[in-house]
């Protein structure tokens, strides 16, 4: 599974690194816009899922995601790590179909939400529920 991480903090980014590459996950780390359009790229598109902090610097990791999934032209799964929890954030993950997690994020909690994000996305591919 490769999963782009996006955070503006370097110890976040080290501490997902090490968690994610620990499950076997093949990780990218960005911390703006301009990384992670870099990192996707260097990826060869073949990103699986997102996970983002809300609070970028110039920007907020649900604009990004969206970004992100235009240049794909696919649903990238994408979970939204957050320490927001006002219901205007809430709404918007909700709105562009991003997943949730509140700070501080547990590793059983993030590799349940990202299995979940995961067997979601089969679903819609398979039509279940159409």
């Amino acid at each position: 599974t490769d999963v782009l991480v996006i955070d503006n903090e370097p110890a976040i980014l080290d501490g997902m690194q090490h968690l994610l590459a620990g499950w076997g996950c093949s990780v990218h780390v960005a911390r703006g816009s301009k990384d992670a359009v870099m990192a996707y790229d260097s990826a060869q598109g073949r990103i699986d899922m997102i996970l983002a902090d809300f609070h970028l610097d110039k920007e907020d990791g649900i604009s990004l995601i969206s970004k992100l999934r235009r240049r794909a032209r696919r649903h990238i799964p994408a979970i939204l790590i957050t320490a927001d929890r006002s219901l205007a954030v809430a709404d918007l993950a909700l709105a562009h179909d991003v997943h949730v997690l509140r700070k501080p994020v547990k590793p059983a909690a993030l590799r349940a939400a990202m299995s979940h994000a995961v067997m979601f996305q089969v679903a819609i591919k398979a039509g279940v529920g159409e």
